[in-house]
């Protein structure tokens, strides 16, 4: 009975993670095409024992980070006053910072939201070095830990930005 109790205990966070991935995957299925086939790349690589799968997996992820972007805030011309008070080009070029103004403006402040905002700042310097990696051509190895750690922070940012924005929808 207690090798039965362990199992049910051990799946609990692989449940989790895939009702997140779910989640996640469904919202972009109906709402940005794009964005889904990027996290579909992304993931079918995590399982790879490729080394050089492993750089790719980020630069999907990175890719998809800028899908997202493209998804909620879309790329205006221009310098803009952002949420701040700064004015930022938000342009295609700057998604980080597009992704990060959307976030911005939608969530007001809650002890939930600035964990995303933490996230948030979390995943922008990540997605900065990834494209210091990428633009250098640096060819460095990336480690299996570092892919997944990329794509997990990913999903974990997107579901929580999914549910804030269909709690202010409603």
């Amino acid at each position: 009975m207690v090798e039965l109790a362990q199992i049910i205990v051990q799946n609990k966070p692989n449940e989790f993670l895939s009702d997140v991935q779910n989640l996640v995957n469904n919202y972009f299925a109906t709402n940005s095409e794009e964005t889904y086939r990027k996290l579909q790349k992304a993931s079918s690589l995590v399982n790879s024992n490729n080394t050089e799968d492993f750089a790719l997996l980020l630069t999907s992820v990175r890719r998809a980070i800028n899908s997202v972007a493209d998804h909620f805030y879309p790329p205006k011309k221009g310098k803009i006053r952002c949420s701040d008070g700064e004015e930022r080009l938000l342009g295609k070029e700057q998604y980080l910072n597009r992704l990060f103004e959307f976030c911005s403006t939608i969530f007001k402040s809650s002890t939930s939201d600035e964990l995303i905002q933490a996230e948030l700042s979390y995943l922008i310097a990540f997605s900065k070095k990834l494209n210091e990696i990428a633009s250098k051509g640096v060819h460095s190895e990336v480690s299996f830990s570092e892919a997944k750690q990329g794509l997990v922070g990913l999903y974990m940012l997107l579901f929580n930005i999914i549910q804030k924005t269909e709690i202010n929808d409603s």
